[in-house]
Order: structure tokens, then sequence, then C-alpha cells
């Protein structure tokens, strides 16, 4: 359904480099241009991760298109286990549309913003060099886990010229996560939205199929990471 899990397959994508709207229901790290907090990943990318824990499942990498015209219409591509995408069609179609299939990196956090106590939250990242998921990912190959210490995450900047920073910090490991003390958000079905292809035109545009001239057929996915 476009979602990548593990670290071995995240890597390999991430090398090979980038559904919203009402199906983001849960929590969402959010932060303003120069503001920094420290988070704790609840979620390994790996199952072989010495810290991965069955009953949190996953981080994941999802591979989604959206409308360039209505960017609350995002959905999953759905090219490798449905065999057509009506985003990797729309891209075929016209290359400098803005259909192109960009990954996402999305995780359970803990948030400690200073301001409250510490909450869960859906953390939410891009796959490019402005995001911090170059350095999650590098870091989990070096060390097999991201779970087992606190981060400090850093916005830099707004709109396109958002950046985004996030280092480990030196500090020695945490304790194991007691996940009775909180509850996460089933990223797969309040994060991404996984839509069957024979109704993708009508979520991408808000109306009936039959109204919309239907683009020639994609044989391979159309993905930017």
């Amino acid at each position: 359904m476009g979602i990548v899990k593990g670290l071995s397959a995240l890597s390999e994508q991430m090398e090979s480099k980038s559904h919203s709207g009402d199906s983001q229901k849960g929590r969402w790290l959010q932060l303003k241009d120069g503001q920094s907090v420290k988070i704790r990943f609840l979620q390994e990318i790996d199952p072989d991760s010495k810290n991965y824990l069955e009953k949190a499942g996953l981080a994941f990498i999802a591979v989604e298109h959206t409308n360039p015209k209505d960017y609350k219409r995002k959905a999953l591509c759905t090219i490798e286990d449905q065999g057509r995408c009506y985003g990797c069609e729309m891209h075929r179609r016209d290359p400098k549309a803005g259909w192109k299939g960009r990954s996402r990196f999305y995780s359970n956090v803990l948030v400690d913003d200073g301001s409250e106590e510490p909450y869960v939250a859906i953390f939410s990242q891009g796959a490019g060099p402005k995001s911090a998921t170059p350095e999650i990912i590098n870091y989990a190959g070096e060390t097999g886990s991201i779970s087992n210490l606190n981060w400090k995450l850093k916005r830099t900047g707004t709109l396109t010229e958002t950046n985004y920073s996030i280092i480990p910090l030196p500090t020695a490991e945490v304790g194991a996560i007691d996940l009775t003390k909180y509850e996460l958000f089933d990223l797969e079905k309040m994060a991404v939205r996984d839509v069957p292809y024979a109704d993708q035109e009508s979520f991408y545009f808000g109306i009936t199929s039959d109204s919309v001239t239907e683009p020639a057929a994609a044989t391979s996915s159309a993905i930017e990471w």
C-alpha cells in the first residue's frame, strides 16, 4: 500500500530517493520557526532492533501522491500492491504537474515541549535533505535503535525554506518504554489514506470518476525520494 517498513528497505528507498485531510485524526507534532522540543521515538523502524516492541509496531515510510491543486487530497501510491495508481498515471501524463509520488516518515513519538506533561504525537517528516529523516535512518543503521534515547528536534525557516535538524541527546540510554502509560496512534489508519484504485480519481478531485478523462495507465511508479 505504498508503505515501506524495516531498516534495510527504508535505507534502500532513501538511497534511491519523496491521505491526509479527513484521515488525519491524531495529534500531530508541529513546530514553529525557531522552536525545538525533546522527543523520544516510541517505535523502531526495524523488527530486528534490540528494542523492538511488537505491541508498539513499526515506524514506516509512506509513498504518497497529492493533488497539486488541493493539498488536502493526499493518498498512498498503490502501483505496487494494486498494480495501478492514479497519481502515477497523472504524473506520467504531465511530469511537471506536481503529481510525483513523495515519501514521508511516520512514527509515534513522546514529546516534551516544556509547556505541559509529555504527550504522544505523530511525527511526520519528508525524506529530503531538509528533513530529519536521513539522520534518523543513518543513526538506526549505525546503532540498531532509535527508541533507546531522547532526541532534540528543531525547526528553522518557514514554507519552502523550512529545515529540520535532529540530534541524539548526549545522555545515558533511557529505560524501556512502558506502553501501558501511553496510547499510541494507529498510523496506518490515522496518518495515511489507502484508497482503492477505482475510487482514487473521485478522491483526488472530489467528483465522480466519469467526469474526468482517464489518463494513460502507469506501468511503473512515479516516486520521488
